[in-house]
């Protein structure tokens, strides 16, 4: 049906119709009304629900920092308590390691007096036992409340055989006397001992810092015992920058009318003479030798000269003297002392040849047997093959072939160096700047024999001139003072006369190129024999330097002052009956530069007396340079000897008649050497002080823990190491 529009307008003019429409439209504004209300309510809800979570992340995020702040400072706090708990203990260990080398530790549990029986062991092991347990157990504590308790026991003790045990396996664990046609002179007798400690640290009393260090070891030592009277003082000659036996200003070789030291002389470390020094200047008084070390001589006068002042005026019993009207005054930066008791030189190299075989085990048993070096010894061109049965099996004197010989079965290096049997051309040292390699190359009759010794592959490769080499397994090692003593280390013996002993020479800067590696020590020794010849008294022995030795590891600075003191390079040079030659003809390098302690002694007979040459005077013994030529030779600057020099007479490096001719020395002293690091077998001194009559007198040698096992306990638990 259609609708016109007025019927549209009236519809809508109709009250009904208009307010179903106000009533639907006041409907729906309602609803318009709460859709709105609640989309803004629920926008309300979520800011509140996200509010919440914030804070709670807020709160989450606080807590955590503040456990984690609350933790790490808990941490801190126990790292600190159990570091200063562990360096407690550490000193409870180290202040054992000091009380072990005391000699309180060796021989207190003997009487006093103590009983020595001649070619008996003095030590009793249950005595030792109680009393070494009792020394060794310590408790200390510390300012800032730390402590440690330091227990330890004794668990075996080895005690040598008799003089008297003839049962060749005991021969390198026995009773020695240091003179055996003298046994009066007193013995030496070995020991070792194992033993267990147990330092407990604890960082601050009552908290958990408890820590434990428990290390087991071995300790060898060696006593020096003598039955009769008097005192015994032992030691080492590179305790001493200088050593002569003898010394006479007023005689020297040659035309001279005086020798001494002088002009350019400069000393570092202790210097001693059996007699009396000689000291001068030059024609002003100026450039005096220097010595910064102790100085003591065995006479009460000294004697001094300034150059230029006619007849030498006699000694006196005085620091300094008035020379024609100039003061000649040496500088004695620590003193100078007179009328000290004598120190007794060797008279052999016999230790040095046995070290070869056995590490120096056996201190002062002798001369090795022509046996012992057949049974010991194998050719090192031919290594697989033992030598054959000594005919003469009880000389002294070696029936070996001119060559190389190493201490092996064919598979092990069993000894503690190279035996060398006649002259040697040429020896020469070198370290390996790539790595713990020594190299020793000997060279007799244009073969040269090279033997690398591999410290940390513990192996030695020999090459005896062929290009053919062979490792053995092992280094040579130093078993002088600890039978099981860690240190890489070597005695070179020579059976004849070294005419070159050198390093590898000197660098594109011009400087020495290092002879001796980090970790090795060495003596090379040249021994000399009596000939009972007036006229050739002895054979071999001498040494002669021709170029620089000198350590990969510097032990001072240009200045003098010791540096690297934990090194453990050291070289030991030793000429037994012969000299020490630094020649002045051009052979030996100009400034020429030494890292070592060298020693040049005369040999003595059965008797002790020295073996004479054919002028009347003892034969050699000497670290000298030609100086009776001295006129043809220029200046060759500095002999820098960083170490020390011995010797049983005194000689000349240069000549001084208004310029310099020959060398002027130049010393460094090596203070390792004050602390009883020592050249490998270098040879030692055992000085009687007392009289024929009186108590017994027992005293140690230096000894050194060696550690076998090492671990930390904390709380009770031991971590893997």
């Amino acid at each position: 049906m259609c609708m016109s529009e007025e019927n549209t307008s009236a519809a809508n003019d109709n009250p009904q119709t208009v307010r179903r429409h106000r009533k639907l439209w006041r409907q729906q504004r309602r609803q318009r009304r709460f859709t709105l209300n609640l989309r803004a309510a629920k926008e309300q809800g979520m800011a509140l629900v996200s509010v919440l979570l914030i804070m709670s992340l807020m709160l989450m995020l606080g807590v955590a920092v503040t456990f984690t702040s609350l933790t790490d400072k808990s941490i801190t706090a126990n790292f600190k308590n159990v570091t200063s708990g562990f360096y407690a203990a550490e000193a409870g260990i180290n202040s054992l390691h000091r009380a072990i080398r005391s000699e309180k530790f060796v021989i207190s549990s003997l009487p006093d007096p103590p009983v020595v029986r001649q070619g008996e062991p003095s030590l009793n092991a249950k005595d030792f036992t109680d009393t070494a347990q009792k020394l060794l157990s310590t408790k200390e504590e510390f300012p800032n409340n730390a402590a440690y308790k330091t227990n330890v026991k004794i668990k075996d003790i080895r005690i040598p055989y008799p003089a008297s045990d003839t049962n060749p396996a005991h021969a390198n664990f026995k009773v020695t006397y240091i003179s055996p046609l003298y046994p009066r002179a007193g013995q030496v007798e070995p020991y070792s001992v194992t033993y267990e400690v147990d330092s407990v640290g604890e960082g601050i009393s009552g908290l958990n810092g408890l820590v434990t260090l428990v290390e087991e070891g071995v300790v060898n030592f060696k006593l020096i015992a003598k039955a009769e009277g008097g005192g015994i003082r032992v030691g080492n000659f590179s305790e001493f920058a200088l050593f002569m036996d003898k010394f006479n200003p007023y005689n020297p070789e040659g035309p001279f009318i005086y020798q001494g030291l002088g002009p350019g002389d400069r000393f570092a470390g202790r210097v001693h003479t059996n007699e009396r020094f000689g000291f001068w200047s030059t024609a002003g008084g100026l450039d005096a030798p220097t010595f910064r070390g102790h100085v003591t001589q065995s006479y009460k006068e000294a004697s001094y000269y300034r150059h230029g002042a006619g007849e030498p005026p006699p000694p006196i019993d005085a620091d300094s003297d008035i020379v024609g009207g100039v003061l000649v005054a040496p500088k004695f930066l620590a003193g100078f002392e007179r009328g000290v008791e004598p120190f007794p030189p060797p008279t052999n190299a016999f230790d040095q040849a046995r070290a070869v075989l056995d590490g120096g085990s056996a201190l002062s048993a002798g001369a090795p047997t022509d046996a012992e070096l057949h049974t010991n010894l194998r050719a090192a061109g031919d290594l697989n093959t033992a030598l054959k049965e000594s005919k003469n099996p009880d000389s002294t004197t070696p029936s070996l072939a001119h060559g190389v010989y190493l201490p092996t079965d064919g598979e092990t290096f069993v000894g503690s160096g190279i035996y060398v049997m006649g002259n040697a051309d040429q020896v020469q040292l070198s370290a390996d700047p790539a790595g713990n390699r020594q190299t020793i190359k000997v060279t007799q009759g244009g073969k040269t024999t090279t033997v690398v010794i591999d410290i940390d592959a513990n192996t030695t490769t020999i090459d005896p001139g062929t290009g053919v080499t062979r490792t053995l397994r092992g280094v040579p090692l130093d078993h002088s003072l600890n039978k099981s003593q860690a240190r890489s280390a070597a005695s070179l013996y020579v059976y004849g006369d070294i005419n070159s002993l050198r390093g590898p020479g000197r660098g594109s800067d011009g400087q020495p190129i290092p002879a001796i590696d980090s970790d090795f020590s060495i003596t090379v020794t040249a021994g000399g024999v009596a000939t009972g010849n007036s006229r050739a008294p002895v054979s071999g022995g001498s040494i002669t330097l021709t170029g620089d030795l000198t350590y990969e590891t510097p032990v001072a600075d240009a200045a003098g002052n010791p540096i690297n003191q934990d090194a453990q390079n050291v070289l030991g040079i030793f000429a037994s009956g012969g000299n020490i030659n630094i020649p002045g003809d051009g052979r030996a390098p100009d400034n020429l530069t030494v890292h070592a302690s060298i020693a040049a002694f005369e040999l003595h007979d059965d008797n002790g007396r020295p073996v004479m040459g054919p002028s009347g005077t003892p034969f050699g013994g000497r670290i000298r340079s030609d100086v009776l030529n001295y006129k043809s030779y220029p200046n060759r600057g500095s002999f820098n000897l960083v170490g020390g020099a011995q010797s049983s007479n005194y000689d000349n490096l240069g000549v001084y008649d208004g310029q310099w001719h020959g060398y002027a020395y130049k010393g460094k002293w090596d203070a390792r050497y004050d602390r009883n690091q020592s050249p490998p077998f270098y040879p030692g001194y055992i000085v009687d002080t007392g009289g024929p009559t009186g108590v017994p007198i027992v005293k140690a040698q230096t000894n050194f823990p060696l550690v076998t096992s090492y671990k930390r306990v904390y709380y009770g638990t031991v971590p893997s190491n």
